[in-house]
C-alpha cells in the first residue's frame, strides 16, 4: 500500500482524559504503516503538551501516562503542529512546551492541511 497522508486534530485536553490517549494509539499504528502522520493541537489538547502536565493524565485508573503516548508518537516519526491561537487562549507560551515540540502554526494550517490530506480525523 502506497503511502498515505494522515490528520489527526486534537480538542481534548485534561478536563476528559479518557478521550486523550486514544489519538496517540491510533497516530502511532498508522506512522508504523508507513503512513505520513501529523497531530494537529488545538483547544483543550494544547495543554497535553505543556511540561509536566501529561504526566498526570491517564486515560484509565493505573493506565500509562499520556506523555508516553507523546513519547511513543515522537519517536515513531508522527509530526506535531500546534495552534498558536489556542495556546494563547490556555495561557501557554512557547517556553512552557515540552522540548520536542516546537511547530506553532496558524489556524489555516488545519485548512491547507487537511485539503493535501488523504485522511482527517478528529478527536
Amino acid at each position: 500500500m502506497e503511502p498515505k497522508k494522515i490528520l489527526m486534530m486534537l480538542t481534548s485536553g485534561p478536563g476528559t482524559p479518557e478521550r486523550c490517549a486514544a489519538p496517540f494509539f491510533f497516530a502511532i499504528g498508522a506512522a508504523k504503516m508507513g503512513h505520513h502522520v501529523s497531530l494537529f493541537f488545538t483547544m483543550q489538547a494544547t495543554q497535553l503538551l505543556k511540561k509536566g502536565v501529561a504526566d498526570h493524565i491517564c486515560a484509565k485508573e493505573g493506565g500509562r501516562p499520556v506523555s508516553q503516548f507523546i513519547r511513543n508518537a515522537l519517536e515513531a516519526g508522527v509530526n506535531f503542529y500546534i495552534c498558536s491561537a489556542s495556546l494563547e487562549l490556555n495561557n501557554i507560551s512557547q517556553a512552557d512546551l515540552i522540548e520536542q515540540v516546537d511547530n506553532l502554526v496558524s489556524s489555516t494550517f488545519l485548512t491547507k492541511r487537511g485539503l493535501e490530506s488523504d485522511l482527517v480525523l478528529s478527536f
